[in-house]
């Protein structure tokens, strides 16, 4: 039996998640069981894949990484120190430089295909860094998402768990609630559901829409990133001593105390 304090102490999203390296782990994992659960759940003639594609991201190496870089697979560290190094070279004289980062960064995503049927029936997204952040690989995830929505053939699910970086374009909602999940179905566009919600709340569920008259799948991802929490005993690496990183409320930051010194987990 697992311990009590290996359960996520938050009532919906867990903010210390949302940093490098939780944060790739977290993804990739919550791919795969929403994908075990529609296997589950969807009537046979579904088929439930896990996709994947590679986005091109280039990374000075004079910009300090942000906090949810992608993780190349070759890094090359000291950029600082060579500028230091140079700044007194003489005329004429060689330098040591360093080139950019130029690497693919893998994004993952699950597609509903149904039986003699070419079309996808429903994409579902779970938003990484890159797509939140300014650059390619945020572009290349909005002309995909503007494929979609203006298909009449496929619906779009946008699960998006991150407090930081742009949120998604919409219209008709401007608050700041951080976290976002969409359903948009082809026959509602342009209209579509946003679920907003907050650190303090818990994870609205969604419905997965399938083709018509198949009933549409209800999807609880509260219930789903507990139990990724409690079976990876997540809490064991996590420092609640100190506040998560991205952006925090002042009222937030104090909710946060207050809940993680209820629980023992700050003194």
């Amino acid at each position: 039996m697992v311990s009590n304090q290996f359960h996520n102490p938050f009532p919906g999203m867990n903010p210390y998640l949302e940093s490098v390296p939780w944060w790739r782990e977290i993804h990739n994992t919550l791919i795969s069981e929403i994908r075990f659960f529609l296997r589950e759940t969807l009537p046979v003639r579904y088929l439930v894949t896990m996709e994947e594609r590679a986005t091109i991201v280039h990374n000075p190496p004079e910009d300090p990484p942000r906090r949810y870089a992608v993780i190349p697979d070759i890094t090359v560290s000291g950029a600082r120190d060579l500028a230091r190094d140079n700044a007194g070279r003489l005329d004429g004289e060689a330098v040591t430089v360093v080139l950019p980062d130029v690497y693919p960064a893998y994004e993952r995503f699950i597609q509903i295909n149904a039986e003699n049927r070419q079309e996808a029936v429903t994409i579902i997204e779970v938003l990484s860094p890159t797509n939140k952040h300014p650059g390619r690989g945020r572009n290349n995830y909005l002309q995909k998402r503007h494929q979609i929505l203006n298909s009449s053939t496929t619906h779009l699910v946008e699960i998006d768990l991150l407090r930081d970086g742009i949120p998604m374009p919409v219209v008709g909602f401007d608050a700041d609630d951080p976290y976002r999940l969409m359903v948009s179905r082809n026959e509602l566009r342009p209209s579509a559901d946003l679920y907003p919600f907050t650190l303090q709340s818990s994870v609205p569920e969604i419905r997965i829409p399938l083709l018509n008259p198949d009933e549409e799948s209800v999807l609880n991802l509260g219930v789903i990133m507990g139990d990724i929490y409690l079976r990876g005993y997540l809490g064991r690496g996590l420092d609640y001593r100190i506040d998560p990183s991205g952006p925090l409320s002042q009222n937030d930051r104090v909710w946060l105390d207050v809940l993680l010194r209820e629980q023992g987990l700050r003194s």
